[in-house]
């Protein structure tokens, strides 16, 4: 028995989906994929697993060591796919060289990390995302945050944050300040994990003026609307640091064009866990949920590993964190019940042809598996949650509204 009881589990961060919910899913990626594709991006497939050396080289030390390793045939290291970017910066590498530029693909699937920390342990995540290569330009930074505003719309979301800031703008400070690249490295890793009281004591112990440290602690500080940007130029007067927020201002006002600026909040000290960003970055947040909906940015670099230098930005979508988010919410996907045709004696052919018919005509159709009796299959489509139960017999056809009929019988009652 106990043996029976293992095989029966799953692993540790996965689990099964049941119907109702399987289906609210797809229709949801559905939906986003359909909404990239009327933004004029084109999707594309990539495998689960990959080469080691393609992802090591530009994630974090902690990201490193989540990877799902494993070895083929010839002893070559593979690891399941944690990321979606790094995928398509090589599809585009090798297959899209010639296409038009910039070039604009969007994807969906799962993503492995090997966490016990992650989002609830959750080890196998599924996203949507879009990746817009070779514009360098404010205007697809602004592309693809609005886009991202777009997907929490369609998804049903009425409140929501996009944090938007820049990698170069903390960079640039430590590098003025002559902070070595280890520090750099710890520093940062405590301001994407938002460790602040860690990171006052980190900064402390660093040989520097008061002032520096302090400026360097205040960078967390800076959070809020367009105004965020003159604060932030007190802090270093050099143009290195001021080019990022250049930037910010740029992306800032074509997002003005879009009418998304209500849902926009800066924050400078925005760090994401990925080490190939070299510009925008944001995320997206709700309230009552301590994790990212959605996140992405520019990583200008990543390509040239692969190929060609090109210019690129982009972001993905949690879809399992949508869904937690809109189950509580009770925003799930509208699912159209189906219609239960059913027979008795005689009616058989005519069921089939019934329930062919509803099927083509997009109609979800659930036809009996052997005949019944017309109050046994009335209770068969109530069970299944049907609208509508269609009954065919030597008698003729019964045609009966579930929904009004169940309401008539709460009227009598």
């Amino acid at each position: 028995m106990q043996e029976k009881l293992k095989r029966l589990l799953t692993p540790e961060g996965v689990w099964d989906l049941l119907p109702d919910m399987a289906r609210q899913k797809r229709k949801l990626e559905e939906k986003i994929q359909e909404l990239f594709s009327r933004w004029g991006y084109q999707e594309v497939s990539t495998p689960a697993f990959e080469y080691s050396a393609n992802f090591v080289g530009e994630m974090k030390d902690g990201l490193a060591e989540q990877l799902y390793r494993l070895w083929d045939e010839r002893g070559r290291t593979l690891v399941l796919r944690p990321d979606f970017t790094i995928p398509l910066a090589r599809v585009a590498a090798l297959h899209l060289t010639q296409a038009p530029q910039p070039l604009r693909l969007c994807y969906g699937g799962s993503i492995f990390r090997q966490t016990a920390g992650l989002q609830g342990k959750q080890r196998e995540l599924t996203q949507a995302g879009v990746e817009l290569l070779g514009s360098p330009h404010a205007a697809a930074d602004a592309e693809v945050i609005a886009l991202a505003a777009a997907v929490l719309q369609a998804a049903g979301l009425e409140e929501f944050t996009l944090c938007l800031g820049h990698s170069g703008f903390l960079d640039s400070l430590l590098s003025a300040y002559q902070v070595d690249l280890a520090e750099r490295a710890i520093i940062k890793r405590l301001f994407y994990q938002r460790d602040f009281v860690t990171l006052k004591k980190q900064v402390n112990r660093l040989p520097l003026a008061d002032r520096q440290k302090e400026n360097i602690l205040r960078i967390p500080t800076l959070r809020g609307g367009r105004e965020v940007l003159e604060e932030a130029r007190e802090l270093l007067t050099t143009e290195q640091a001021d080019r990022p927020l250049a930037t910010l201002a740029e992306i800032w006002s074509v997002l003005e064009d879009y009418g998304v600026t209500a849902y926009l909040q800066l924050d400078l000290g925005l760090v994401r866990m990925l080490d190939y960003y070299t510009g925008m970055v944001f995320e997206g947040y709700t309230a009552g949920l301590g994790y990212a909906l959605c996140g992405g940015g520019r990583y200008d670099r990543l390509l040239e590993h692969f190929g060609p230098a090109r210019p690129a930005v982009g972001f993905a979508v949690s879809i399992d964190h949508l869904l937690t988010l809109l189950t509580r919410e009770k925003k799930m996907p509208a699912l159209t019940p189906p219609v239960y045709v059913a027979y008795g004696r005689g009616g058989r052919a005519a069921a089939i042809a019934a329930a062919q018919a509803l099927r083509t005509g997009q109609t979800p159709a659930i036809l009996a598996a052997a005949a019944a009796t017309a109050a046994e299959a009335r209770r068969q489509a109530a069970v299944r949650g049907a609208q509508r139960l269609l009954y065919y017999s030597e008698a003729g056809v019964l045609d009966l509204d579930l929904q009004k009929a169940a309401g008539e019988e709460e009227l009598d009652g």
